[in-house]
């Protein structure tokens, strides 16, 4: 699958993304972050583009199902990990609209540095 969702402490909602994120795919990995931040609350998100990501879907967006509201709501923090190539696309992608929360985009070799900025 090319998006994988995983939940880590403290409080830190994983999605690997690879291959072309399709719209089936990114709804289905926007409900698992609904159902996380249900049960732990506010989190911060990190989102790592792999090095196999080949690009987005055209009707693939980020804002357009129900619980895209809570998630803006309960996201502390935003950080996108990935090759700079993909840096516009990808914060075009995750954030078509304003967003209540901070967004960082970090080059893929500092994964490290997001993940300090993200729990700072």
């Amino acid at each position: 699958m090319p998006i994988t969702v995983e939940f880590s402490t403290p409080n830190l909602v994983a999605m690997r993304v690879s291959e072309v994120i399709l719209r089936t795919e990114v709804d289905a990995a926007k409900h698992q972050m609904h159902d996380l931040m249900q049960l732990h609350g506010p989190c911060v998100f990190m989102v790592e583009l792999e090095p196999a990501i080949a690009g987005f879907e055209a009707l693939a967006t980020w804002e357009d199902i129900e619980v895209d509201h809570y998630i803006k709501k309960h996201i502390v923090r935003f950080a996108i990990v990935g090759d700079l190539r993909w840096r516009d696309s990808a914060m075009l992608f995750f954030f078509s609209s304003m967003v209540p929360f901070q967004i960082e985009y970090f080059p893929a070799d500092q994964k490290e540095l997001g993940l300090a900025w993200l729990t700072h």
